[in-house]
This record gives structure tokens, sequence and C-alpha cells, in this order.
């Protein structure tokens, strides 16, 4: 009785046995399958961020050809604005020489 208790035993053994290697075939499937998943995510994720990066590095470089067209224009007003205050200084010269000029053109004719 006790050989058969045992045989019994060993068979209930097997057979969980038996069940906990399909379990773990089905954990290794799953396991692999995450695997996959996660190195397919990786990818994905790499893309995702370099595309980001290069739409970023787009963005800043029309920022900086920008800026570049920002700085030139502030040279050509700053530029412009230094040519009117010479042309102003110029004429005011001309204006006191035309004054003096007319003096003495009235001191020679002797107009009042």
């Amino acid at each position: 009785m006790d050989d058969e208790r045992v045989l019994i035993a060993l068979a209930g053994l097997a057979d969980r046995l038996g069940r906990l290697e399909t379990g773990q075939s089905a954990v290794d499937a799953r396991l692999d399958r995450m695997e996959t998943s996660t190195t397919t995510l990786r990818v994905d994720l790499m893309a995702r961020m370099d595309r980001l990066e290069n739409s970023l590095t787009d963005i800043r470089n029309d920022i900086v050809v920008n800026l570049g067209g920002v700085d030139a224009v502030k040279r050509v007003h700053d530029n412009t604005r230094e040519e009117l205050r010479l042309m102003g200084d110029q004429m005011s010269m001309l204006f006191k020489k035309i004054q003096r000029l007319e003096t003495r053109v009235r001191e020679i004719t002797g107009d009042p």
C-alpha cells in the first residue's frame, strides 16, 4: 500500500511538473513578445526623438537666420541715422555760409 501511495504521489508530482513546464513555456513566450515589443518601442522612440531633434535644429536655424536679418536691418537703420545726422550738420554749415554770403552781398549792394 505504501508503494501504491508513493506511485500516486509521484504521478501527481509528474503531472504538476508537466503543468509547471507548460506554464514556464507560456511565460517564456510572453517574455519573448515583451522583449520584441520593447525593442520595437525603443526603435520607434529613437526615430521620434530624431525627428524632433531635426525639427528643433530647423527652428534654431530659422531663428539664427532671422536674427541675422534683424541685425542687418538694425545696421542699415543705424547707418541711415548717422548719414542723416551728417547731412544735418552739412546743411547747417551751408545755411550759415549762405547767411554770411547774403550779408556780404547786402553790404556790397547797400541793401538793408
